[in-house]
């Protein structure tokens, strides 16, 4: 067992604002990652959206298709291959993870090494234990300071 891992908080030791924002962060996250799993990446869809508006423009104001679908096409691989934006929900999820503390009974936090690999099954369940922990956190009534 790592030293480091003995100072981490646990859940028990969170405040109830600090469960709670964690929750609605959690919750978001996994709204965003099953969105990006179903259907098309952050960076997908902003490489859509400016690809149709570059198409769009410059056939109005050029009245040349073929001018305005090789910009397009340009738009749109400028921006798959540069955006910062998440491309998988892998990136996407352990980019959430990485802004949330990591906590020592945490199902996440074996998540954010570097050389993890999980499917997706795994990740979704991951991803509810961990809101499942924080709501029987709440439940618990609060400790008295101990000193």
């Amino acid at each position: 067992m790592d030293i480091s891992s003995l100072l981490l908080r646990d859940f028990s030791d969170l405040t109830r604002p600090e469960l709670i924002t964690r929750a609605k962060h959690l919750d978001i996250l996994r709204v965003r990652v099953a969105y990006t799993h179903d259907n098309f990446s952050p960076r997908q869809l902003r490489a859509f959206a400016l690809a149709t508006l570059m198409l769009f423009m410059g056939y109005v104001l050029t009245d040349s298709i073929l001018f305005s679908g090789v910009a397009g096409l340009i738009t749109l691989i400028g921006v798959l291959r540069y955006s910062r934006l998440p491309m998988t929900w892998h990136t996407q999820l352990k980019d959430g993870i990485s802004r949330l503390e990591s906590l020592r009974s945490s199902p996440l936090r074996q998540m954010d090494e570097a050389d993890a690999h999980y499917d997706w099954h795994y990740a979704s369940y991951c991803l509810a234990a961990e809101i499942q922990l924080i709501y029987s956190a709440l439940s618990q009534p609060a400790r008295p300071f101990s000193a």
